[in-house]
């Protein structure tokens, strides 16, 4: 609870800080031809007249206040956009190793039907059987139709 606020004058004070170093004074002076001129360095032997910068101007507490709320606002919602781009980036991660473990399967299991067209099933019920030849070729294109879908 503290930490915000701390955070928040911090900010401010540093603000305030760095307003102030930014004024810096212009000296004024006429040379022999009597143009006027302005720098920042007074020249060497010289009459200079010194002009102070206006201090700068005063702000509400309260703009203040609203202008560092906005600020921390669009900090969070920065953090809350990475987060959610990190996190969206795992998703994928996942889905596309999760795609290249089916286009394995699904490969491994065609080549199993296409080696052995003999091959043997154990039933629910515990008798062995063999498929026909139509659930065979039928059970080959949905391999197929797998590798087409995961393997790309």
């Amino acid at each position: 609870m503290f930490i915000p606020y701390l955070r928040q004058f911090c900010l401010f004070f540093l603000l305030s800080i760095a307003a102030t170093l930014v004024h810096a004074d212009v000296y004024k002076w006429v040379d022999e031809e009597g143009q006027t001129h302005y720098s920042q360095q007074a020249p060497v032997g010289q009459e200079t007249e010194l002009l102070k910068a206006p201090p700068p101007p005063a702000s509400l507490p309260a703009d203040a206040q609203s202008k560092i709320d906005q600020l921390i606002n669009e900090q969070n919602e920065a953090r809350y956009e990475q987060k959610r781009q990190a996190a969206e980036q795992q998703q994928t991660l996942k889905q596309q190793e999760q795609q290249e473990t089916n286009c394995k399967r699904s490969q491994e299991n065609l080549q199993k039907f296409l080696d052995n067209p003999g091959r043997r099933y154990k039933q629910a019920d515990g008798t062995v059987t063999r498929l026909a030849e139509e659930e065979r070729q039928k059970r080959i294109q949905e391999f197929k139709l797998d590798i087409n879908e995961y393997c790309q």
